[in-house]
C-alpha cells in the first residue's frame, strides 16, 4: 500500500472519526488492519496449515493411484482403512483431495446412429388432473419418438394401462 493512502485513512479515521466501512470502497477489514498499522505497511500473515488427518497415507494414495488411476473415493478408502493404524477419516476429505490431484473429466459422449425403422423410444409422462363429471381424472400422455427421423408422436390418455398402450401402438 502506499504510504499516503495509509496516511489519508489514519486521517480520516481518527481526526474526522469517518466510518472505516466508508473509506474509500476499500474492504473494510483491509482498512481496519491499514489504520492499525504504525508505518502503513502490512506483512502478509498466513494462516499456518493444518495437518490434515489424510497427511500420513499420501504415498499410499500416490501409489494406488499410480496403479488404479480410476479407483473411487470409498474404494481408496477402504483400501488406506485397513489395518490397526489405518485411516479413520471421512471419504468426504478424501474426494477433496482427489480432486486436486486428480485432472478434470470431460462430459463423454456416444454418438448413435440409427437406420431407418430401427428403433423407436416410448414414454409416459402426466400432464396433471382433468374434470370428468363429477371425478377428477389424471390425464397422461403418450410419446413415441423414431430414432432416425426424430418424428413425434403425442397422445393424451386418462390412464397408463396396458390396454391404452396398446391403443396408441396400433394407432402408429
Amino acid at each position: 500500500m502506499k504510504v499516503a493512502l495509509w496516511a489519508e485513512i489514519r486521517r480520516l479515521s481518527e481526526i474526522e472519526n469517518f466510518p472505516v466501512r466508508r473509506s474509500r470502497g476499500n474492504c473494510t477489514a483491509r482498512v481496519t488492519r491499514w489504520r492499525c498499522s504504525e508505518t502503513g505497511t502490512t506483512a502478509i500473515v498466513q494462516a499456518a496449515r493444518r495437518a490434515s488427518l489424510l497427511d500420513p497415507y499420501v504415498e499410499q494414495i500416490k501409489n494406488l493411484l499410480a496403479k488404479y488411476p480410476d479407483l473411487s473415493a470409498v474404494r481408496i478408502r477402504e483400501e488406506i482403512a485397513r489395518g490397526p493404524e489405518g485411516y479413520r477419516g471421512s471419504a468426504i476429505i478424501l474426494r477433496r483431495y482427489l480432486r486436486k490431484v486428480r485432472p478434470a473429466r470431460g462430459r463423454v459422449y456416444q454418438e448413435v446412429h440409427y437406420e431407418p425403422a430401427q428403433a423407436m423410444q416410448v414414454d409416459w409422462g402426466e400432464c396433471g388432473r382433468v374434470q370428468v363429471g363429477a371425478t377428477s381424472r389424471k390425464v397422461s400422455v403418450f410419446v413415441a419418438v423414431l430414432c432416425y427421423s426424430r418424428l413425434l408422436y403425442i397422445e393424451f390418455t386418462l390412464s397408463q394401462h396396458k390396454a391404452e398402450f396398446s391403443g396408441a401402438w396400433s394407432t402408429l
